[in-house]
């Protein structure tokens, strides 16, 4: 019943459902300077992009949800959760829930095997969930975009030579019979989207090991393909449409392929930068780029962005509020020429409070609304706390832009990482994998990609922003506290759980910036020693009083853990503060030194080795 009411109290819930015809294009009904936001795309659940990959918020689909959304303004639905992890099983390729016939099959062959759960059994209940979402959209007169990835070549199981070649005609051809498999068993679908790389998506090197694609550069050999997808999608769908996103490609290959697709029937949805969806980067010159582009050839655009409180930049933490930096963002984006529609790219649980996705709804019924209106109305539901929770918001909202989310895709996921980080050398973890992306354009966002040790003004960098971001977190935690016994029943509990993962991600900044200091400190000492000149004792009481309250954040981060879950003593932070207290040349000797990356602590715990 909390739930019911919560939603009641912060939404007017329009879920009159319409009849099952089919739902039309979507309608300009939302101007940006003249131009239409017509494309709004949402989707339920909230995907574990991690180790076990399971679900582990459950958003059901179901009328209510459904029609959640549609209160919202969304008026496009992704039918499936389409996680890189297959959280839960979702279908990630067409091949999850369609196959062609035996005697197709034995000429146009799938020669990678393929990965969701095995077995009829499985496979059935992939379809007949597929089949009630398509349902339940098209009752409440939704639009529908199945989301899926190809050629299907496992991700990074094959290198740069996947078995699956865009420059073998039977790839193609073997796409388009899966689609016309695809549209006759499950009709009301409108739109689809292709990943070309991950979703377990992946193409051939052009200076790699296929002997096909060798010197063809990836320009000359994708647009064909899309082409023929989106050409046989139109025979099925005349009114929809095949939307490319062009994920781990270079800036250069990106805007060259849309210079060279065909535009009938075609759409791009890109992610909000050429390097990641990111709360706090909305916007670059490549997406401004891309669309202008796209706009010239009369090809739309639909920007991916995270539109609720969970994403994956703060997986564990699924209850955050920062309605100011998603406001900020959408305008952002909707200023862009040629784009015409928003997308969620991690996944919306519209069931419990999130101030997030409200900013979201408010933006989408008045894209012109100003920050200090658009915080009014979404804090008239808490009453006699709306002004606190207002100011509650700001600085929450600040915290997050002040974050350093880009200094390495490892900040991502922040609540996986550990407040008992290693005591080396901190360093900053960098993600290599090798796509064109990674090894070009994507460098322009992210400040690390390699694992060498950083300067120790990157490290100071890194350290200064965690700080001010922890210390506007912690502002925004006392005045939570503070407004507490004000907040109205129906959104008490959901707003407990904001302030428990406010003070997580707090406790994460703060190890972040312990980490860094520490191992800048110990820089400092080891140099006064190295120039013979006297040990600072300014920096040995510093880098004491860091290792006291390192170790002090650690215990409030235990003290916090779920009932059932034990403790984790830091014993080798004893041990330091022992050892700089006894022999601070010892502890020189033995800590904050420099070493290899073993991930001790998670790949998440992005400062330790």
């Amino acid at each position: 019943m909390k739930r019911q009411l919560s939603i009641a109290l912060l939404l007017p819930l329009i879920i009159a459902l319409t009849a099952s015809a089919a739902p039309a294009a979507p309608s300009a009904d939302t101007i940006l300077d003249g131009r239409t936001l017509e494309y709004k795309v949402g989707f339920l659940g909230i995907p574990n992009s991690h180790f076990p990959f399971s679900v582990p918020v459950s958003v059901p689909w179901t009328r209510e949800t459904v029609g959640q959304l549609k209160a919202l303004g969304f008026n496009t639905v992704q039918l499936n959760v389409a996680w890189g992890a297959r959280p839960g099983d979702e279908p990630l390729n067409i091949e999850d829930v369609v196959q062609l016939s035996p005697e197709l099959e034995q000429q146009f062959p799938q020669v990678v095997p393929l990965r969701g759960q095995p077995g009829a059994e499985a496979r059935e209940k992939r379809r007949a969930d597929l089949r009630q979402r398509i349902k339940l959209c098209r009752e409440a007169g939704l639009r529908t975009i199945f989301h899926f990835g190809a050629p299907y070549n496992a991700h990074f199981r094959y290198g740069d030579g996947p078995p699956n070649c865009l420059m073998d005609d039977k790839v193609a051809r073997r796409y388009e019979l899966l689609l016309d498999v695809f549209a006759k068993e499950f009709p009301g679908v409108d739109d689809i989207l292709v990943y070309t790389y991950d979703q377990d998506a992946w193409l051939c090197n052009e200076f790699g090991p296929c002997p096909r694609c060798l010197g063809i550069p990836l320009h000359d050999r994708l647009p064909p393909f899309l082409n023929s997808l989106a050409a046989r999608w139109r025979t099925h769908s005349p009114q929809g449409r095949l939307w490319w996103e062009p994920w781990e490609l270079s800036a250069g290959q990106a805007l060259t392929c849309a210079e060279r697709v065909q535009p009938e029937g075609f759409g791009l949805a890109l992610h909000a930068n050429i390097a990641e969806v990111m709360s706090t980067l909305a916007v670059d010159r490549w997406l401004k780029n891309t669309a202008t582009i796209a706009r010239q050839r009369g090809i739309p655009v639909i920007v991916e962005y995270f539109l609720g409180g969970p994403s994956e930049e703060l997986e564990t933490y699924y209850h955050l509020a920062h309605p100011l930096v998603t406001l900020r963002g959408l305008k952002s984006i909707a200023a862009v020429p040629g784009v015409v529609g928003i997308k969620e790219y991690f996944g919306l649980n519209p069931q419990p409070e999130d101030a997030n996705l409200r900013m979201t709804s408010l933006f989408f019924a008045n894209p012109a609304v100003s920050e200090e209106a658009a915080l009014q109305t979404l804090a008239q539901p808490y009453d006699k706390a709306a002004a606190d929770i207002i100011a509650f918001w700001k600085l929450t909202s600040e915290g997050m832009e002040l974050f350093p989310w880009e200094t390495t895709w490892y900040m991502r996921q922040i609540g996986r990482g550990h407040t008992d980080h290693s005591l080396s050398a901190a360093f900053l973890r960098g993600q290599p994998p090798h796509t064109p992306s990674w090894f070009s354009t994507r460098q322009s966002i992210f400040m690390r990609k390699d694992n060498a040790q950083p300067d120790p003004w990157m490290l100071e960098d890194v350290q200064l922003r965690c700080q001010l971001a922890a210390d506007r977190w912690e502002g925004a935690l006392a005045l939570g506290q503070k407004c507490l016994k004000d907040i109205p029943p129906s959104l008490a509990a959901d707003f407990a759980k904001t302030l428990a993962d406010l003070g997580g991600i707090r406790r994460h900044a703060l190890a972040y910036v312990f980490h860094l200091r520490e191992t800048n400190l110990a820089t400092i000492l080891r140099k006064a020693a190295e120039l013979k000149l006297p040990r600072p004792q300014k920096s040995v009481d510093e880098l004491l009083a860091l290792l006291q309250a390192d170790l002090e954040n650690h215990r409030a981060e235990m003290a916090a853990l779920p009932a059932g879950e034990k403790p984790v003593a830091w014993e080798e932070m004893n041990q330091a503060i022992a050892l700089l207290s006894q022999n601070p040349d010892a502890l020189l000797q033995k800590f904050f030194k420099p070493d290899p990356d073993q991930a001790s602590k998670g790949r998440n715990s992005a400062t330790s080795r």
